[in-house]
């Protein structure tokens, strides 16, 4: 008998089963669920960056004389400097604000005058400031730009000795438009450690065009009036750091508890200086010094490559506005100095020691004078200084992305640069200096 029900319950089993099998045949056949994409999460443009910038600039120089007499002048030249800004991104959105500071090669001469017009113009340097407005495409973000610039030019009577002139600030606007785009050099070339992959990794590339626009200035030389307005077209392009494409590396080594210096970096400075112009008279013999100082203020920018944890070596360039001024005598006469723009670029070494770095730095300085003779009004707009420079100092972390520093530097004049002041004497000079400076920086990695 319990064979009969053991039986009957199989029985029913495979009924139970087979009946299952037909209704699962019955059924539509399961399928794989269709992959959905989903796109990968791009950075933000938010926070601070710092670069440098190279460029081209034309500008149409517009001056006429009191008497109604006038002329256009266009001059192109190299145009080059540091900048730093911040970004706040929303909604894909992105605004922001940026400054900086460009050195310009942007002079010529004249060899014919129409009405007794200047014959020389020059334009020294510019300092913008600008709100920008960009939109995220993620490794791309287009942008408008707008804002202040401020700018010196010199403008002279005579080519080449530009012995009577006068310098002129003046502020007017600039507008803009260009793109920033992400890139990774190490990545593209497969380097994921060592020097290289440091030097090569995330940066932001930049391709922008400027035009500046600087309304009329008086500039009074030689017993005449003029009234000058420029316009300014220039194409540049830039490398810029910023915070947040880099991976972030530990603030402190777990193996050795140092603080990790290694990175890019940006900055504001301030201080002061001593410059000694030194003027040599070719044809009489002789030659006079005096002393001259004042106060420096600017941008800097640079990366540090760490090496068996403590040593660290790399490089920094900065760009300043300076207003360091004095007077003395040369062998044209009674003078008066003002050095007005300094720009270096100089390899660092330093020993790492927990929060502190001390350092000691060697490079190249370029740098820009304004010489007047007191007793004719004689006066040059640009006289260009170069020198070697060397110096020490001494950065501090104070947080996980802020540094404090304070150094000093020396400059070795290396060129003499003629100085004609008055026509009569035939000068050339060179120039030592002593800086001093504070400043602050923001680590980007």
């Amino acid at each position: 008998m319990r064979y009969h029900v053991k039986g009957g319950l199989v029985a029913a089993l495979g009924l139970l089963s087979g009946t299952a099998l037909v209704q699962a045949a019955d059924l539509p056949a399961r399928t794989a669920p269709t992959p959905v994409f989903v796109a990968p999460v791009l950075s933000s443009w938010t926070g601070f960056y710092a670069g440098s910038t190279y460029g081209y600039d034309f500008t149409n120089f517009h001056t006429r004389q009191g008497n109604g007499a006038s002329r256009n002048l266009d001059k192109s030249g190299q145009s080059g400097g540091g900048f730093v800004g911040y970004n706040y991104e929303y909604n894909r959105f992105v605004v922001g604000a940026e400054g900086g500071i460009d050195l310009n090669l942007v002079r010529g001469n004249e060899r014919v005058t129409t009405a007794g017009l200047p014959t020389h113009l020059d334009s020294l340097y510019d300092i913008r400031l600008r709100g920008r407005l960009g939109y995220d495409l993620g490794m791309f973000m287009p942008f408008i730009a707008g804002g202040a610039v401020i700018n010196e030019s010199y403008q002279s009577a005579e080519a080449p000795l530009n012995a009577s002139g006068a310098n002129h600030q003046s502020v007017g606007y600039t507008i803009g438009g260009g793109v920033d785009v992400k890139v990774n050099p190490a990545g593209y070339l497969g380097l994921q450690n060592g020097f290289l992959a440091s030097l090569l990794g995330p940066l932001v590339v930049r391709v922008e065009y400027l035009h500046d626009s600087l309304p009329d200035s008086t500039y009074a030389f030689d017993g005449r009036t003029f009234r000058t307005h420029s316009d300014s077209d220039i194409v540049r392009a830039a490398i810029i750091q910023r915070f947040g494409d880099t991976p972030p590396r530990p603030y402190i080594d777990a193996a050795t508890q140092q603080v990790n210096w290694a990175g890019g970096y940006g900055g504001v400075f301030g201080g002061g200086g001593f410059i000694t112009p030194e003027t040599k008279n070719v044809i009489g013999g002789g030659k006079t010094k005096f002393d001259t100082s004042g106060a420096q203020g600017g941008l800097y920018t640079g990366t540090n490559f760490m090496f068996r944890d403590h040593y660290m070596l790399g490089f920094e360039g900065s760009t300043a506005y300076t207003d360091i001024e004095g007077n003395g005598r040369e062998p044209t006469g009674p003078t008066h100095f003002r050095n007005y723009i300094n720009a270096d670029l100089r390899a660092r070494a330093g020993y790492a020691y927990g929060s502190y770095l001390p350092f000691v730095s060697a490079g190249f300085a370029y740098g820009r004078s304004e010489q007047i003779n007191t007793t004719t009004g004689s006066q040059l707009g640009r006289v260009n200084n170069e020198a070697i420079e060397a110096g020490a100092g001494l950065d501090y972390r104070i947080s996980e992305r802020i540094s404090v520093r304070g150094e000093y530097l020396h400059e070795f004049g290396i060129n003499d640069k003629i100085v004609n002041l008055n026509n009569t004497n035939y000068a050339k000079q060179s120039i030592d200096g002593d800086f001093f400076r504070v400043g602050a920086a923001y680590h980007f990695e």
